[in-house]
């Protein structure tokens, strides 16, 4: 059996340092070749343009703008549940407190970026005596309430929702 020109043995090449002047056309031709049928299938997706009808157009417009909108009020909802709450300092660290808990339970300003829907394990954190502990509970928050949703226990979830004091306007 003999090899046509066109076709290498990629392994033998592979494992060489220098090549022939025909072994480097043929490698060259192959490189050439991946790269053109490259070029086609990308020219081939850019050059689709897809011809929509009114309503077509505006039932994207209207998810578009439903998207908006719920971006939107997750965003006032979030900027709602911690703007002017008042702060409480421990250390060097900044916190928030819920209101109508079971002891006093302050959460630091920096958790409060990890609110979302999907229940997150958040550090709590009470006073005894002259020390700050922390207690580990799941937070969740739903577009529907301003409250943010604590669960005590991990294993058993149930949750209930609380909210930061509020700043005293005087």
């Amino acid at each position: 059996m003999e090899k046509s020109t066109n076709s290498i043995d990629e392994d033998a090449y592979s494992k060489k340092d220098t090549y022939s002047d025909e072994e480097k056309k043929i490698i060259m031709d192959r490189l050439d070749e991946e790269r053109r049928i490259h070029q086609e299938a990308i020219r081939g997706l850019d050059d689709k343009k897809a011809i929509y009808t009114q309503s077509e157009k505006n039932k994207i417009l209207n998810k578009l703008n439903e998207h908006r909108l719920s971006t939107q009020k997750r965003e006032e909802l979030k900027k709602r549940r911690i703007e002017n709450k008042e702060v409480y300092t421990f250390g060097s660290k900044k916190f928030y407190k819920f209101l109508n808990m079971e002891r006093e339970y302050f959460i630091e300003i920096n958790d409060c970026d990890q609110f979302s829907r999907r229940p997150a394990i958040i550090s709590l954190h009470y006073h005894t005596f002259n020390e700050l502990k922390k207690k580990d509970v799941l937070i969740k928050t739903e577009v529907y309430s301003e409250k943010i949703f604590i669960s005590y226990n991990a294993i058993r979830v149930y949750f209930k929702g609380y909210v930061l004091e509020a700043e005293c306007r005087k």
